[in-house]
């Protein structure tokens, strides 16, 4: 009996040395992670500006946020997740498509905050509300190329594998690189490829434990979710790793794409009380 017992407690004992083998393996390699993408990890400053009507008079009101972003090409072109940017995403599945506020939000300053401090101006160059994504690009070309993902060189992972979640600190950290390893949740294959996973921030990058990239995580919301209190709780708005197939495609548009000047929120309405004065006929050739 007694020789059964110690034998018990060698083989227990020799389990939690390969346990704690196995995420001492982890951990290097999530080392490595974030060491080999710590310049292609950025932060992203927005001054955002907000108008909401009042009284006949608009209210304004700026906001400073800051948030993670990924280069994802050498000219310095970054990926984030839109919501961010645009709470006016989150706005219309609360209010279910409707801005009846009218609220508007629109970016008046943008930065790109590189890991050796360097602030580079930059703008928003497109938004993809469908992928919730949004790319902005330096204002002027970079003397050197930046550090960046390739996202044609993207991994796989399956269900319950070890991923690295990276992203970047607030001011009072001093911006530093952070990493933590989730697991995937689930792999949901429609109506597109992407992987459930509880990540702490959105708009942020995932690599497999090899150190390729995976994707971003963004928000997704079912149409179930329109018009409901989002901050309640519901089980229809989920974070996912959107594949970098997806982002890929859409960084290709962003690239070519002209800055914007958008202002977020609903579209003006024509004034029926002073409606265009319709174009002169053209004067006959005599």
């Amino acid at each position: 009996m007694r020789a059964k017992l110690v034998l018990l407690a060698v083989s227990f004992i020799a389990a939690l040395g390969s346990y704690a083998i196995c995420l001492a393996d982890a951990a290097e390699s999530a080392r490595k992670v974030i060491e080999a993408n710590k310049e292609a990890v950025v932060t992203v400053q927005l001054v955002l500006e907000a108008k909401m009507p009042h009284g006949g008079e608009s209210n304004k009101e700026e906001k400073r946020v800051s948030i993670t972003g990924t280069v994802v090409d050498p000219s310095g072109l970054v990926v984030s997740e839109l919501s961010q940017v645009d709470p006016e995403v989150i706005l219309s599945v609360i209010s279910g498509g409707k801005n009846e506020e009218g609220l508007q939000v629109r970016v008046v300053d943008a930065k790109i905050k590189a890991d050796d401090g360097t602030e580079i101006p930059a703008d928003v160059v497109l938004r993809d509300r469908d992928l919730d994504l949004v790319f902005l690009r330096p204002k002027k070309p970079l003397q050197a190329p930046m550090k960046y993902v390739d996202l044609s060189q993207s991994g796989e992972p399956q269900v319950m594998d070890e991923v690295v979640f990276l992203w970047r600190l607030g001011q009072v950290a001093n911006r530093v690189l952070a990493g933590e390893l989730l697991r995937v949740e689930a792999v949901v294959t429609k109506p597109q490829l992407s992987y459930a996973i509880d990540a702490p921030k959105l708009g942020c990058p995932v690599f497999t434990i090899d150190g390729k990239p995976v994707g971003i995580v963004i928000l997704r919301f079912s149409q179930a979710s329109r018009g409901t209190n989002l901050f309640g709780g519901t089980d229809e708005v989920v974070a996912m790793i959107l594949p970098c197939s997806s982002v890929l495609k859409a960084a290709r548009q962003a690239l070519q794409a002209q800055p914007e000047r958008a202002v977020y929120g609903p579209a003006k309405k024509p004034d029926k009380l002073n409606p265009k004065t319709p174009a002169k006929p053209p004067v006959p050739k005599k």
